[in-house]
């Protein structure tokens, strides 16, 4: 078989290709380069084409057969580029094509690209492995052109078949991903939406939209995907759209996208960027917390960030004034506290006597905290904090026994008391020290079905929320507020009056003694100055400072719950209040009476389950020869 084609001219063409890829996607950003390279390599692949046709024009018998599918194979390639064109952005631009929104360009533009690419494949592969056979071949006599024939046609229709194959598993590929269930029996497991998560969805006005910046291919982003998936699916009121960096780099750009494996929730003209990664051992950590996350990403979204002001200067768990009454404390200080503040969007500022508090809170205060204070306040900044909730503020304060501070006139406004007397539990405690020290580490169930405690009212009956050596909170009469509590210790609690950890004075009493009191009240009069924004104000008063330390917030998982629902119901944002999903692992903490279950249960338990067993068969063996004899 003579042929009048060069034999590299399949070479050629294959280079062209690469010169187009090259020029729109190495180098898309350079104008000067993607118009060189995409210009040359469109006009080797026209000439090589032009070439194939003149060969097959010139050639008979059964070279002429071979030219003539080389010919289709090289028009098949050129056809393939003509629908890159037609589906890039500067097709689209060219042809002077709208659209609705980004699914129906998606709807246009993703089933162009599986045809160019499959018929790209298709075309290109049948050509390369002909042109290996006719390269191997090209100095063939005519005595062997039969036998060149033949290898030159079984060579392309493997091409063919090998790309028929590949673009078989790229539709595969993408409607498993389509149609996903996967069982998931490992230990590694991605978070699935939680209830604040769809709650904050569910609160948008508007529909909000999730972009992915992601390889096409990428484990972490089928992690990622699935998330949405689910939290699309629960609220209808997120549009999930994909993107690679590298193919859309003004969008990346706007959005200020610089690494791959980045996930970016756009509302209106906002947005808000997190980075999750690309590399699943490295991104673990991540997915297991994806759905807090998250939250942290959409609140911005929702109302912006929000100041919260932290009293100083009074030896509080977070008072780094000089004092040093808390700079010892054994729980630790308030770092994981002003963490889940800033997960929720708040700005956390001090607030002392010389920030201001003894002329006034400031106006921007969308909450302030008072955590445990050992020495009583001013005349003047009690009266700053009780015209703030005059004028509709919202107030959370965390009491301890040890200190000397006064309600004042907040306990005719909250129409709460605050008892520095410890409670203890002889039965009912969480085993740490081993002494009758622990009877002071309090954990109850009892919780209401107020907004303040949404998620601990629907966990299970038991979790259970631990409390280090609290006082309790008793009814004022007469105030006007609306008081609920709606944390109660279990019937086995008592005051303990003696401080001897043990039940044992004849007044003392065994009873659910009152921890969390959630307080709503109307403002005081309209004639007041500093009322701008008339409306209900809001107090959280807790009987132990120890719920917002480092060392409980940071390993008891029902604290931290408790403690966002009642920040998210004094910020008036209960409404997608409720459980944070996660993955990751938290310590296992067991009451005195668990620890002797488990202790008699291995020491004792375990033997005689073996012994047991080995005396039952024993006995049937015995009894089988017993019946044998």
């Amino acid at each position: 078989m003579r042929r009048a084609a060069p034999w590299w001219l399949g070479w050629l063409l294959a280079g062209g290709l690469i010169s187009i890829f090259a020029g729109e996607r190495i180098f898309a950003e350079v104008s000067l380069a993607r118009a060189f390279l995409s210009g040359l390599g469109t006009l080797v692949v026209l000439a090589s084409t032009a070439l194939r046709a003149v060969s097959w024009r010139s050639s008979e018998g059964e070279a002429r057969q071979v030219e003539r599918w080389l010919l289709l194979a090289y028009a098949g390639c050129i056809l393939a580029l003509i629908g890159y064109l037609f589906s890039s952005d500067d097709g689209i631009r060219w042809l002077g094509l709208t659209f609705a929104d980004e699914t129906a360009r998606a709807r246009y533009r993703i089933p162009l690209e599986v045809l160019w690419v499959t018929l790209l494949f298709v075309s290109l592969l049948p050509t390369l492995g002909a042109q290996l056979a006719l390269g191997r071949h090209r100095q063939a006599r005519d005595a062997a052109a039969g036998v060149e024939a033949f290898r030159v046609v079984e060579m392309a229709r493997s091409g063919l078949v090998v790309a028929l194959a590949g673009a078989t598993l790229m539709l595969l590929g993408y409607v498993a991903s389509a149609r996903d269930e996967v069982l998931d029996l490992s230990y590694f497991k991605t978070s699935s939406p939680g209830a604040a998560t769809k709650g904050i969805i569910l609160s948008l006005d508007e529909p909000i939209t999730a972009m992915l910046f992601f390889p096409d291919v990428n484990p972490v982003k089928d992690e990622v995907l699935a998330y949405l998936n689910g939290l699309a699916d629960a609220t209808d009121r997120l549009r999930i759209e994909s993107y690679d960096r590298l193919q859309s780099p003004r969008l990346a750009e706007r959005y200020e996208v610089f690494d791959d494996g980045t996930l970016v929730f756009v509302r209106g003209d906002q947005s808000q960027r997190m980075v999750v990664g690309t590399d699943l051992r490295q991104t673990r950590s991540t997915l297991r917390t994806l759905d807090r996350q998250v939250q942290a990403n959409l609140l911005p979204l929702l109302r912006g960030y929000r100041k919260v002001y932290l009293t100083t200067g009074h030896g509080e768990l977070n008072d780094s004034s000089g004092a040093g009454l808390s700079e010892g404390a054994p729980l630790g200080r308030v770092e994981v506290l002003s963490e889940i503040l800033r997960f929720l969007s708040y700005e956390v500022v001090d607030l002392g006597l010389g920030d201001g508090l003894g002329q006034d809170v400031p106006a921007d205060a969308a909450m302030v905290m008072v955590l445990g204070p050992r020495r009583p306040f001013f005349e003047a900044e009690m009266a700053s904090l009780e015209r703030f909730l005059a004028r509709g503020g919202a107030l959370l304060l965390a009491l301890d026994p040890e200190g000397t501070f006064t309600m004042g006139p907040l306990e005719q406004r909250l129409g709460v008391r605050y008892v520095a007397t410890p409670l203890a539990d002889e039965q009912r405690h969480l085993q740490q020290r081993g002494d009758l020290s622990d009877r002071r580490l309090i954990i109850t169930n009892n919780f209401t079905s107020h907004e303040s405690v949404t998620s601990l009212a629907r966990a299970p009956t038991n979790t259970v929320v631990l409390l280090v050596s609290p006082g309790y909170l008793d009814t004022v009469e007469g105030a006007a507020a609306t008081r609920r509590f709606v944390v109660s210790s279990l019937q086995t609690t008592f005051a303990d009056l003696s401080g001897d950890y043990r039940f044992d004075d004849p007044s003392e009493q065994q009873q659910p003694y009152k921890l969390v009191a959630a307080v709503e009240g109307e403002v005081a009069a309209a004639s007041n100055p500093l009322v701008t924004e008339p409306g209900p104000m809001r107090a959280l008063v807790f009987a132990s400072s120890s719920l917002f330390a480092d060392a409980v917030l940071a390993s008891i998982a029902p604290n931290a719950m408790l403690v966002g629902d009642g920040i998210k119901w004094l910020g008036r944002e209960e409404t997608f209040a409720g459980a944070t999903e996660s993955e990751a692992d938290v310590p296992i903490v067991h009451t005195k009476a668990e620890n002797i279950a488990w202790f008699y249960a291995t020491i004792i338990g375990a033997p005689m389950l073996v012994l047991g067993g080995g005396l039952l068969g024993v006995y049937r063996r015995r009894h089988r020869r017993g019946l044998r004899s």
